[in-house]
């Protein structure tokens, strides 16, 4: 069996075991699928992915890859973007103790596959094919990742149900440094209020870029931020590409502002309908 044919397998048995309305699957069994799927994806070399299975590991049945195929319309296939952001159907503005792993598989998957150890968590390089996909990805669809409350809950009063607040964080940073339209190449910029509408969940998300994020990484995300205000104008096409923020000649990304992330909070504006 192909590599990438035995990948699509393993995507498809993973997404099936990740439905939380079907009472035969128990929080356990999710658990130990999302572990064994790690295992295989963690493996060296990595295993190879289809382009069309990116976007079905993170959407499930409502990618284009299961709605336009005639076998995988008839299957109920619970994508990774929903699972990790999965609510709780029994503690308010929780998610279910599975939302935890699978956010953290996420991240592994758009920030670590593939990737050497020194480009581990590098945003402004080149993206893997899952990073990509996720990027290219529209505002309903990223917003089924309910950030909002695995960085406003994460790691804190709601112990594993509150999320994971560093995957999250590295996430929507990636998310909001390189964004695109669903072409995969044009810069398409989005405002941080569309993920995190609670001011006290912005300032949690700025100390969390301080304290983990390069300087590159921070002047990426505020010059998207900036242009989305309208204050910074739209990013080149070819930083978008790149991933690098475009400077002025005489600009060496050192000024004492730049740390000041999301300083461009002051005029808040109202995330999208």
């Amino acid at each position: 069996m192909a590599d990438a044919d035995r990948s699509s397998i393993e995507i498809k048995v993973l997404l099936k075991n990740l439905d939380p309305t079907k009472p035969s699957i128990k929080h356990k069994d999710r658990l130990r699928r999302l572990n064994k799927f790690r295992n295989y994806v963690t493996a060296k070399p990595p295993p190879e992915i289809y382009d069309d299975d990116y976007s079905l590991l993170l959407l499930g049945s409502e990618s284009p890859t299961a709605m336009e195929d005639e076998d995988l319309s008839h299957m109920t296939l619970f994508g990774l973007l929903r699972a990790a952001g999965c609510p709780s159907t029994d503690h308010k503005d929780s998610l279910k103790r599975s939302a935890r792993p699978t956010i953290s598989l996420l991240r592994y998957l758009c920030l670590e596959f593939e990737a050497s150890s020194s480009d581990v968590n590098n945003i402004l390089d080149e993206l893997n094919g899952f990073a990509a996909a996720l990027c290219a990805l529209n505002v309903p669809q990223l917003r089924t990742l309910r950030l909002d409350i695995h960085i406003g809950k994460g790691d804190n009063e709601s112990g594993s149900r509150g999320g994971s607040k560093d995957d999250a964080c590295h996430l929507l940073a990636l998310i909001l440094a390189r964004h695109t339209d669903t072409d995969y190449e044009t810069p398409k910029p989005l405002a941080i209020q569309i993920f995190l509408p609670e001011s006290r969940s912005q300032a949690e998300f700025e100390t969390w870029l301080g304290e983990n994020a390069s300087p590159d990484v921070r002047m990426a995300i505020k010059e998207n931020i900036a242009a989305v205000e309208g204050n910074g104008g739209a990013p080149s096409a070819e930083a978008g590409r790149k991933g690098m923020p475009s400077f002025d000649d005489d600009d060496d990304g050192d000024d004492e502002d730049n740390d000041d992330v999301l300083g461009v909070f002051g005029k808040k504006s109202s995330p999208p309908k």
